[in-house]
């Protein structure tokens, strides 16, 4: 979001803390802490294998006062390897969610501003939204500063700095790495090694692009590495979302029913395997050239669902059910759009088209908590 100017508005309530990023005066996404699990996306910590092995698909690990992850093998480093007892440095991948315990990688990543350091993936990958030309050179240069089996990714915001400034953030991330390394080493029991990103620094680590923030909030924040230039405003009032009119919209979110403009809807299903989104025309006004107007409240429902997907944090596999339209050329209108929609979603997306039934389907990648864990949580307690 080159040159942006973001709001968040940061509210305490008895589950912990929410946030909503706003930008142009509209909600993008919710944000959500709870005391109850604190274990965080991109957390850095010495494990113990609790288990071995399951099957094909991985290892329970203890992480140190009750707290437990995952480990699937193909995130794993040694594979086979790994028995019973064994101490691991393994980074929280996904946050916990739907009853599941954290995901867990050994696949580290030390994040800056503008380059990811990688001690064990081997490969340089530069962002697609920095221009091909730009793109070619970093990932020439970058490749010269990697010793196997590191690797590195250059950020969207990577591409506007010199090379020179992130051979000297890769240099820090690097020695940063070393500094973990070593306290893992002196430690005997599982436990937290590092929380690489405050609550707040999750949030503007992933949109790192930002021009400015102001942050409103009525509860005390750590605000330790955070830029100096953000502009903090407390407020006393108990219920902020409320007090900047936002508790309509995130009330809004948490129904499985959003209307369109046009008098069409989305209706979204959540499920354990996927996310189902229907277009219904709903109360649309039937016109005599269907497929023209069809194209149209397809066009307007896939900006829509890309707005929503960053709203209430919806990951993994998404089928999409559009209206029918019959030619061709029009249904790939309505990928172009919805791609198009989802090129700011800070998450990976990956569009691969329509099914043979015609559905579209989709992914997009899951880190953290959001507002869909919050209504599934909410279901189960009814």
């Amino acid at each position: 979001m080159p040159g942006k100017e973001l709001t968040l508005v940061i509210d305490k309530e008895q589950a912990g803390i929410r946030a909503a990023l706003l930008q142009n005066d509209q909600v993008v996404s919710f944000y959500f802490q709870s005391p109850a699990n604190d274990i965080g996306a991109g957390e850095l910590y010495l494990g113990r294998v609790s288990s071995s092995r399951i099957s094909q698909a991985g290892w329970f690990i203890s992480l140190g006062h009750g707290k437990s992850g995952f480990l699937p093998h193909h995130k794993s480093l040694a594979h086979n390897d790994l028995k019973t007892g064994d101490l691991r440095i393994v980074q929280i991948e996904k946050e916990a969610r739907n009853g599941k315990v954290p995901e867990l990688t050994e696949q580290i990543q030390i994040i800056g501003s503008g380059i990811i350091y990688l001690p064990f993936s081997g490969y340089t990958a530069v962002s697609h939204k920095i221009s091909e030309d730009l793109r070619n050179s970093f990932r020439k240069r970058v490749s010269k500063w990697v010793q196997p089996p590191e690797g590195a990714i250059v950020r969207t915001l990577g591409g506007q700095m010199t090379v020179r400034q992130l051979f000297d953030e890769w240099n820090k991330l690097k020695r940063r790495w070393q500094c973990f390394e070593e306290k893992a080493r002196k430690m005997r029991e599982p436990g937290l090694i590092d929380r690489q990103l405050t609550f707040i620094g999750s949030i503007l680590n992933e949109n790192p692009a930002a021009e400015s923030w102001t942050i409103y909030l009525n509860t005390p924040i750590e605000r330790d590495g955070l830029p100096e230039s953000v502009k903090w405003v407390y407020e006393s009032a108990e219920n902020l979302f409320a007090l900047h009119d936002l508790d309509k919209v995130y009330h809004q979110a948490m129904n499985a029913s959003v209307a369109l403009p046009s008098g069409a809807s989305l209706v979204i299903d959540y499920t354990e395997a996927l996310t189902a989104i229907d277009v219904n025309s709903g109360s649309a006004a039937l016109q005599k050239d269907w497929e023209t107007q069809a194209l149209e409240m397809n066009c307007q429902a896939a900006s829509e669902i890309a707005r929503q997907l960053r709203l209430r944090e919806i990951g993994g596999m998404i089928i999409i059910d559009f209206l029918h339209l019959n030619d061709n050329q029009d249904k790939e209108q309505v990928l172009r759009q919805l791609e198009e929609a989802v090129k700011n979603d800070p998450s990976v997306v990956k569009l691969f088209g329509y099914t043979k039934l015609g559905l579209v389907e989709m992914t997009r990648k899951k880190r953290r908590y959001g507002l869909r864990d919050r209504v599934i949580e909410s279901r189960k307690k009814r």
